[in-house]
């Protein structure tokens, strides 16, 4: 049964044990719904089967889309005065399920879903033998479908699928922070042309170099290059890695040509920085 605490009626629900990790709830409430806090490091994403509106310290906004729990934020729910009762859709995935399917990275972008202009609607896609299903019986009941288990797989995949496209997101600024975001935090793979990014983001060249310096006062590459060599110079300062380290990290075919790069910015060698005498 749920842990969901109804603050007017009683409801029925019952839990899927998907993957480790990874859990789906179907649950039918009615009336104004305290939901419970996610446990450490859970993440819980939310969809209903009718228009709602959901009570967060900070605002009230009305969805029949998605919305997500996280952390010590108190969030409560409550149907439209036309609908009696609604069926919710809890899938609750932990940190360690994200980082074993590579999905971290594209999951921890999503923290306001309201970004993206279209995401996958897990009671919009089922068909319509499914939706019966899910509709007329008790939540208790449906524990042993594996259609209904395998629609819940196709769902995650194709939800997603579309958190990894930048072209779903809304605005030209969550555009450029998506580049950052994937392509400026590790550097041990050559970074996207221009001309590769600008197809990714679905516009010119020409405005995506516009966005970018616009956004950091400075051209994409150089950007990136002295992104790169900061992170350079944290490396040395910290001992973690000598010149010749840095370098292969960094993906240099010779470590002089890292060395030119370094000086460049810093004005001292690598190894007279990491030395101490810059």
């Amino acid at each position: 049964m749920s842990s969901i605490h109804n603050l007017n009626v009683t409801f029925k629900g019952t839990t899927f044990n998907l993957e480790q990790g990874l859990d789906a709830e179907f649950i039918l409430m009615s009336g104004k719904t305290l939901l419970p806090l996610p446990e450490p490091g859970v993440t819980c994403l939310w969809e209903t089967s009718e228009l709602v509106r959901v009570h967060r310290s900070q605002q009230t906004t009305q969805t029949k889309t998605q919305f997500l729990s996280f952390g010590e934020e108190r969030i409560e729910i409550e149907p439209l005065k036309k609908y009696k009762t609604i069926r919710l859709l809890r899938l609750s995935v932990s940190t360690e399920w994200l980082t074993e399917n590579n999905l971290l990275d594209s999951f921890a972008q999503i923290k306001n879903l309201y970004d993206f202009v279209s995401l996958p609607s897990f009671y919009e896609s089922l068909d319509s033998q499914l939706l019966t299903l899910v509709r007329n019986s008790d939540p208790s009941r449906l524990n042993n479908n594996l259609r209904l288990k395998s629609a819940l797989f196709n769902y995650l995949n194709s939800y997603f699928e579309v958190l990894k496209s930048p072209k779903v997101l809304k605005n030209d600024r969550l555009k450029i922070e998506w580049v950052v975001n994937n392509y400026m935090l590790q550097f041990e793979q050559p970074i996207p042309t221009i001309t590769e990014l600008s197809n990714q983001l679905s516009m010119s060249e020409s405005k995506f170099k516009y966005l970018f310096k616009e956004a950091f006062g400075m051209p994409f590459y150089q950007y990136y290059q002295q992104k790169r060599m900061n992170e350079a110079a944290e490396w040395l300062k910290s001992g973690a890695l000598n010149v010749t380290g840095v370098s292969q990290k960094l993906g240099y075919s010779h470590p002089i040509k890292f060395i030119g790069q370094f000086k460049k910015l810093f004005g001292v060698t690598p190894l007279r920085y990491a030395k101490g005498k810059e």
